[in-house]
């Protein structure tokens, strides 16, 4: 008896249209170019039509694909069908169509294959206005403000040449009024309106991202989400809830075509606590999540705590992040079990963790600190870079940077770098490298390129999970002297 195998499929075919009601384009197999194929028309990964792509189509024939006949076009039923939630297979095969249609630049955007199309997307801003506990929160803040921020050097903002000390002197001016001044009510307004001021750029989404959205098109505020959508996808992946895409497998797409409020709700039942953070600012746009909005910051925060806490080799590990941008990272690291949290960072930055982490992460404690006196055991301390010197040591399990250090500059850089061996065993790098000019500031650090002058060897090196272009490495520290 004698078996033959069934020979593999070799499909080519494209979506060259997903706009306006209409879905068409085209498929051929390469080995049986007389078969015709019908085509299954989906969106969010739901089929919503079928096509048969028998359609003459001069332009393939002149191509040299067979007779040409392999077009089709199918017109969207009635109903509310987004068009980067459209897609279409081979019906019975495991072949999803390419997207050469205008949508295709989107999917350069992500880490993760649009093959499939993306869910329903909801892009949403937050509302809030300022209450009575914003404004106890800012006297608090004034308070600690006038005790630590006071001193001569206290307030020096950056230094080097960093692109920080620019964004720092330009736009937190208003700020640093504010916290001099005596007006808790006014300072708690320019912190619940942070997101859509200048106070936050460069930190997370800021005023021109604010009128951005304000201004975009339905469609284009969904765009805008899209990469969050596709962070959270990659954070299920990294967590091992979902499987990681294979393009030579041609297993694309299933994970990012699950909705946004599918995933987080698996994320949170692997974590156990709430991904979505509570309402601290207002206008602060990203993915529709219950009552809450969960901006792309938040996912990355997430990832960095994690992958500090596991790093560490520490159950409760001490964690110290050098540029802590919110605040978001130590809030997810205390919330996933961390025992405390320290972040270095710029006056008017630790301002406004103050403030961000003392409204999102309530029960814990939340203090500025000069790095002489005593951690106070559990919660959160801030420390200003500028009370930084030689004899300063945080004694920590890990330190972590995200997203900071290559805007600092190489003569900041190199000033932490010859101390932190002294604060912890490990450093965490979570960083782009692209070492590019940005205006006066000079070129942008590569945080590899300097570190092993001061005797830090390389654990590992792989591409963030998160974030397309990021860097994650993982230092050791030199070997610290025996105490005597």
């Amino acid at each position: 008896m004698f078996f033959t195998r069934k020979r593999q499929r070799e499909f080519s075919g494209y979506v060259d249209r997903a706009s306006g009601g209409r879905v068409s384009g085209w498929v051929y197999d390469r080995l049986r170019p007389r078969d015709r194929f019908e085509v299954e028309i989906c969106s969010a990964g739901a089929v919503v039509g079928i096509a048969r792509a028998d359609e003459p189509r001069e332009d393939l024939a002149r191509a040299g694909f067979g007779d040409g006949r392999y077009g089709f076009h199918f017109d969207l039923p009635n109903g509310d069908y987004h068009e980067e939630t459209l897609a279409a297979r081979v019906r019975g095969e495991a072949f999803w169509l390419l997207d050469s249609s205008s949508r295709q630049n989107l999917s350069g955007e992500l880490i993760n294959s649009t093959r499939r199309g993306l869910p329903r997307l909801e892009p949403t801003l937050s509302l809030r206005r300022v209450d009575e506990r914003d404004a106890e929160i800012a006297a608090e803040l004034q308070s600690a403000w006038a005790k630590h921020a006071s001193r001569p050097g206290a307030r020096q903002l950056g230094g080097g040449g960093a692109m920080w000390t620019d964004i720092v002197s330009k736009r937190h001016q208003p700020l640093l009024a504010l916290l001099d001044g005596g007006d808790p009510r006014a300072l708690a307004q320019c912190l619940v309106d942070a997101q859509k001021s200048s106070v936050a750029t460069g930190l997370e989404q800021g005023v021109q991202a604010y009128h951005d959205f304000l201004a975009a098109s339905p469609e284009g505020r969904r765009v805008a989400v899209a990469p969050f959508h596709d962070m959270l996808a990659s954070l299920a992946q990294y967590l091992g809830l979902a499987r990681v895409e294979c393009s030579e497998q041609d297993y694309v797409g299933e994970t990012l075509v699950a909705s946004s409020r599918r995933l987080v709700a698996e994320i949170e039942a692997a974590l156990g606590f709430a991904v979505t953070p509570p309402a601290v600012f207002d206008g602060l746009y990203g993915l529709s999540i219950g009552e809450g909005v969960l901006h792309g910051r938040d996912i990355q925060a997430l990832y960095l705590a994690l992958r500090a806490i596991e790093a560490s080799g520490v159950a409760r590990p001490k964690i110290c992040e050098i540029g802590g941008g919110f605040g978001k990272a130590a809030r997810y690291a205390l919330l996933a079990g961390a025992r405390h949290y320290t972040i270095v960072d710029l006056p008017t930055v630790a301002a406004l963790q103050f403030f961000s982490l003392r409204r999102a992460l309530p029960e814990a404690q939340v203090r500025f600190r000069h790095p002489r006196e005593p951690s106070q055991g559990e919660g959160v301390d801030l420390v200003l870079a500028s009370d930084i010197d030689d004899a300063t040591v945080i004694a920590s399990d890990i330190l972590v940077n995200c997203d900071s250090f290559p805007e600092m500059g190489d003569a900041v850089c190199r000033s932490y770098f010859a101390r932190i061996g002294r604060w912890a065993p490990l450093l965490l790098s979570v960083n782009q490298e692209a070492n590019r000019e940005v205006g006066s500031s000079g070129r942008q650090s590569v945080v590899g390129a300097l570190l092993p002058d001061y005797g830090f060897t390389r654990r590992y090196r792989f591409r963030s999970w998160i974030r397309r272009g990021y860097a994650e490495e993982l230092w050791s520290a030199p070997e610290r002297p025996a105490e005597l």
